[in-house]
């Protein structure tokens, strides 16, 4: 689960996540949330600005409301929380906060760098022949028994991003925020993945054994490298 998110060009994190990595109740945190409402009023100063809004949301069936918290709310939120716990996850946060900032700047640079846009068409042929493939491989599972073969679009995927260290998001789109190096390596994973597929296929294997190799294959090929 990530611990930030994009809405409105502003990052934010959710009650609902903080309550849990924190170890602490959800109407507690939201009641401590309230609190630093009432103290901040309408600060702004320093460049200081904390946001926070509310949004009705849906996890695993339950409905809620969540707490939208753009950094600096955080901040003056955390704060509060003693103990070893509280300060591991306090910088972890902060860290996801960070990390987010630096790929939306990233995915701003790329759009407006030829030689980035180059590679990016490239890679979209690569992810559309890669496409097909799984196509036929979700009709190869289908033939043999699957019930939910269309799910491997997303579990191949998925394990071509964890082979690579990439962490999958939404906002940005994980593949606008990557530099050349990591679009490169990201080209060739998933030619990998295609190549192998279409090669345990021929050879008529069970479709989860070859799920299972081609998990394999993505994770030596992304061994040896150092994506971050």
């Amino acid at each position: 689960m990530e611990l930030v998110e994009v809405k409105r060009n502003e990052i934010y994190c959710d009650s609902h996540i903080v309550a849990k990595k924190f170890g602490l109740k959800n109407a507690y945190i939201v009641d401590r949330i309230k609190k630093v409402i009432e103290d901040i009023g309408e600060l702004r100063v320093n460049g200081v600005d904390p946001q926070v809004m509310k949004e009705e949301r849906e996890y695993r069936g339950n409905k809620y409301t969540a707490y939208l918290m753009n950094r600096d709310f955080f901040s003056f939120l955390v704060m509060r929380f003693k103990g070893k716990k509280a300060i591991e996850w306090q910088l972890k946060f902060i860290a996801a906060f960070n990390a987010m900032e630096k790929r939306i700047l990233s995915a701003d640079a790329n759009a407006t760098d030829p030689q980035w846009l180059g590679q990016r068409e490239q890679g979209k042929i690569a992810r559309i022949e890669e496409t097909d493939v799984i196509k036929d491989f979700v009709d190869y599972a289908t033939v043999q028994g699957s019930t939910k073969a269309q799910y491997y679009y997303k579990h191949i995927t998925n394990a071509t991003y964890k082979a690579l260290g990439l962490m999958v998001q939404s906002k940005p789109k994980l593949r606008d925020t990557m530099d050349l190096y990591e679009i490169s390596e990201l080209l060739l994973a998933e030619r990998i993945a295609k190549n192998s597929i279409k090669r345990y296929m021929d050879l008529g294997r069970h479709y989860k054994d070859i799920y299972t190799s081609v998990k394999d294959d993505l994770l030596s090929f992304g061994s040896g490298l150092k994506i971050t």
